[in-house]
């Protein structure tokens, strides 16, 4: 881990002083707190599906969010939240989202519920975010 964190800096004093040092690595999320979520598109539906990992945490329930991406300038826009119970730690979750309107483009959001040590309410955090999914 030391090795890494010299590297890092290594780069970055790189960057600051203006050397380059090859091509830009594209960003990517940390693998231990973000979670990877794939869509299948579906007759006026789209399957949600990702795996629940151990570093998850103690999770006590799942939000997809349906977030239209076909809006007009101006217009409001509108969410759909489906509440998803979490699958065993290893598990797969495999999330039909349906009423879709057929080819307007989707994306989803999944918010991940977490029990709070130090507030009364529970916190949520997004974890996730997908690709485009268009309903056939």
């Amino acid at each position: 881990m030391p090795t890494r964190r010299l590297a890092a800096a290594f780069l970055g004093l790189a960057v600051l002083l203006g050397v380059l040092v090859g091509p830009a690595a594209p960003a990517h999320a940390d693998p231990y707190w973000r979670v990877q979520v794939r869509v299948t598109a579906a007759k006026s539906a789209c399957t949600v599906t990702w795996v629940r990992s151990y570093w998850d945490g103690p999770v006590s329930a799942y939000k997809i969010w349906v977030v239209p991406q076909n809006i007009a300038p101006g217009a409001p826009q509108t969410y759909r939240k489906v509440n998803v119970r979490p699958p065993a730690t290893g598990g797969t979750a495999n999330v039909r989202v349906g009423s879709l309107t057929r080819r307007a483009p989707y994306v989803f959001w999944l918010e991940a519920i977490y029990p709070s040590y130090f507030r009364s309410a529970p916190i949520s955090m997004q974890v996730a975010t997908s690709r485009v999914c268009v309903p056939t």
